[in-house]
């Protein structure tokens, strides 16, 4: 695979939908991006998301890792 082709990773479980995107063709800083999306079951009310830099979700990834047992 070459590395200018972008990656989508997704993961999706019964209450959160994960999303990866790496190698984004416009090369700008924090371009990589994780997001997290919890579907709501009301239609009055619209998913909710976050999206994070790469950098940003490692951080969170180790802090997890240092804390959660």
């Amino acid at each position: 695979m070459s590395s200018d082709k972008t990656v989508y990773k997704t993961k999706a479980t019964k209450s959160v939908r994960l999303g990866l995107r790496m190698n984004h063709p416009s090369k700008q800083a924090g371009c990589n991006r994780l997001s997290i999306t919890v579907p709501s079951n009301d239609w009055r009310i619209p998913n909710q998301t976050i999206s994070v830099s790469v950098r940003d979700a490692k951080t969170i990834q180790r802090f997890l890792n240092d804390y959660l047992e």
